[in-house]
């Protein structure tokens, strides 16, 4: 039986094999749900069910998004037409996560332009759908659009500078570009908003030292080496067991 403390972690927290058991304890997941209860009723009157709770929606979107990792389709439609029901077609969450299983679903670049098409849509009808604003991200990386994809992410924080899920992304960008610089300036931004997330401070030194790779042996390259080696060093000095900064510092040094 599938422990219900997976169903409740973050998507982006879910390894392979976790992703895999949850997939796997769909259908079980299915049966334990209660299905002649006030839950089936339309909002608000599913508010009178007592099995109406964060953690039960919190389980569907981690089912509903296991299964699709692992090619379960059709569990997945099951999922997200509870998604729905629950919450609406409106929902700005329910809109992205329609709009995940579409791209999940495209067969050819024609499919994925009609995903695209469908952003486009509800965006022009309401620019600040952040939700659906970041999908179109994710499919212009997937589209191979990196120009694009760091322009949208510019526009979305000048509305939102404090977004460190979007400074993240930007960085990544920034990083297949080779642009060491921004990309540092971008997790450093990331930092200000969580100043604790060691795995930040490690993949800050990560790219220092990719940057210092890249540099002709001097006392600049020297000075990147020293801060990425102070980046790991902080990054187990917030998580002792942090097996890739000391990877990190290891390599560094």
């Amino acid at each position: 039986m599938m422990s219900t403390s997976l169903l409740l972690q973050p998507p982006s927290s879910t390894n392979p094999e976790t992703a895999v058991r949850i997939s796997q304890s769909a259908a079980t997941f299915f049966a334990t749900q209660s299905r002649w209860s006030l839950a089936s009723l339309p909002y608000p009157l599913s508010l009178l069910s007592n099995t109406e709770s964060q953690e039960k929606w919190a389980s569907y979107e981690n089912v509903f998004l296991a299964c699709l990792r692992t090619g379960d389709t059709e569990s997945a439609r099951l999922c997200l037409e509870q998604l729905t029901a629950r919450f609406g077609t409106q929902n700005e969450r329910i809109m992205a996560l329609r709009g995940l299983f579409q791209e999940a679903m495209a067969q050819n670049d024609g499919d994925l332009a009609e995903a695209m098409n469908g952003y486009e849509t509800i965006l022009t009808e309401d620019p600040s759908n952040f939700a659906i604003r970041k999908r179109r991200v994710a499919l212009l990386r997937c589209q191979g659009k990196v120009d694009a994809a760091a322009t949208a992410l510019i526009s979305l924080l000048d509305t939102s500078p404090t977004d460190a899920e979007a400074w993240s992304e930007l960085g990544d960008v920034y990083l297949t570009q080779g642009l060491y610089e921004q990309a540092v300036y971008c997790l450093e931004e990331v930092i200000l908003a969580m100043p604790n997330a060691w795995n930040i401070h490690a993949r800050i030194g990560e790219v220092l030292y990719l940057f210092a790779a890249s540099m002709p042996a001097g006392g600049d390259q020297l000075k990147r080496l020293s801060e990425s080696m102070r980046r790991f060093c902080r990054s187990v000095e917030l998580c002792d067991d942090y097996l890739r900064g000391y990877y990190g510092l290891k390599l560094v040094s």
